[in-house]
């Protein structure tokens, strides 16, 4: 049916052939991952979050059939408000204590009906979600660079950590999905000279909605890197050379403020995201992956004794950025279920060598802060990887917490290797 539903959709959609010939077989390949992740939950693990929150929604899905009234509650009124009626009808009550986990089940539950209930058809619904945001963050960066459409594609639509762990009823495919339209939105309302205002002020509060409601450090991450991207996007705009050469530091200058200012007041509005209260959430997760990974034997990792001030977090900075993106080593994945987190970083690894050696230091660099959408793509990249890497401490977890990242840095190196591409092309008679 859901192919269904978008092979019209696709045709009459897109004309642009090049499109057309991506958009099923990357849904197909994030249906399969939600199919697949299931069965890893229910047949490897034996439990997830995924089946606590499909109970959830289960209930507002019979609610909604059966009392429009609870199911208004449990959808738009706080936990400690709900009638008796409404409070013995959920069956996991203490997961709505949590904002976060609140708003998965709440999310579920209103897509279930499309599934009609059931935990495969409400897993495809939010996979669907993911995807579609994916597909608007593909094509920002294929309206930049088309003729760059298969690796772009690779990056962002076929990247197996994407189409695997960015499905089902969980967080990461809510999430990555709105990280997709928000940056899509910015594009279309301020960069792209296409504009798409309403549709775009659309994505952007929707994006700004559910990453702040589920997992604010990746709002805490693209917005600094937005503000350079849109500041850097202007001073390229400036058609006199030297007018634009004497504007580069005052842009960036402007841009690095501008992002400070953003985590500052993305600090002052979520007080779990300053410095304390970053150190104090990153303790608590640190502290429940190092349980739960000794508890199942799972495949943790030390970044050594955690200092907690600012000199101790930039200390800890490469050692959490290496092992987000470079880690696990081949011969740390001592489980099954690592091996393929541990061959993307092992590629990743080799890209990233590829990419200096084949550009060159000295021009990767001028590239990066010259170039506004490389530099966007890495402050982001470097920035989430950070967070991730520091707070993880279990190579499980860290494959499922990273992917936000991956499509921007895999983005980042395609677009430097393009950097020597050109001239080639230019050389051609």
């Amino acid at each position: 049916m859901w192919f269904l539903i978008f092979y019209f959709y696709r045709n009459r959609k897109y004309k642009n052939s090049i499109l057309k010939k991506y958009f099923l077989p990357a849904l197909g390949l994030r249906l399969l991952g939600a199919v697949l992740t299931a069965l890893m939950y229910q047949y490897y693990y034996g439990y997830g979050d995924t089946f606590f929150y499909f109970f959830g929604a289960r209930d507002i899905y019979n609610a909604l059939l059966n009392s429009p009234q609870t199911a208004y509650e449990i959808l738009a009124v706080d936990y400690h408000k709900w009638s008796l009626n409404t409070y013995n009808s959920v069956t996991l009550r203490g997961f709505f204590m949590h904002p976060k986990e609140a708003m998965v089940i709440r999310l579920a539950g209103i897509v279930s009906p499309i599934g009609l209930g059931s935990y495969i058809g409400t897993s495809f619904a939010l996979t669907v979600f993911s995807f579609l945001g994916c597909w608007a963050l593909y094509r920002v960066f294929y309206d930049i660079s088309p003729h760059l459409h298969w690796p772009l594609a690779l990056a962002v639509l076929f990247l197996p950590s994407m189409w695997f762990w960015s499905t089902g009823i969980m967080k990461d495919s809510i999430v990555i999905g709105a990280l997709g339209f928000f940056v899509n939105g910015i594009y279309y309302s301020i960069i792209s000279k296409r504009k798409k205002i309403l549709r775009s002020i659309f994505f952007i509060i929707m994006g700004i909605y559910l990453m702040k409601n589920i997992k604010v450090y990746v709002l805490a991450a693209i917005f600094p890197a937005t503000v350079v991207w849109i500041f850097f996007m202007f001073k390229e705009r400036i058609k006199n050379d030297n007018l634009r050469k004497l504007a580069t530091p005052l842009f960036f200058g402007i841009g690095t403020l501008g992002g400070a200012v953003a985590i500052q007041q993305l600090g002052a509005v979520f007080s779990e995201y300053t410095f304390e209260g970053f150190m104090e959430e990153a303790a608590k997760m640190q502290w429940w992956l190092k349980l739960s990974t000794e508890r199942d034997n799972g495949t943790g990792y030390d970044l050594g004794t955690l200092d907690p001030s600012f000199w101790g977090l930039i200390s800890t900075f490469p050692k959490a950025v290496n092992v987000a993106l470079f880690r696990p080593y081949p011969w740390e994945a001592t489980k099954i279920i690592v091996l393929p987190s541990a061959a993307e970083a092992l590629f990743t690894l080799g890209l990233t060598v590829y990419v200096f050696f084949k550009v060159g230091i000295s021009k990767t660099l001028i590239s990066i802060l010259s170039d506004p959408v490389i530099l966007f793509c890495l402050i982001f990249a470097i920035i989430f990887a950070f967070a991730v890497g520091f707070t993880s401490f279990n190579f499980g977890a860290l494959a499922r917490y990273k992917i936000p990242c991956l499509p921007f840095y895999y983005i980042a190196m395609i677009l430097l290797l393009d950097k020597v591409r050109k001239p080639t092309k230019a050389a051609l008679p």
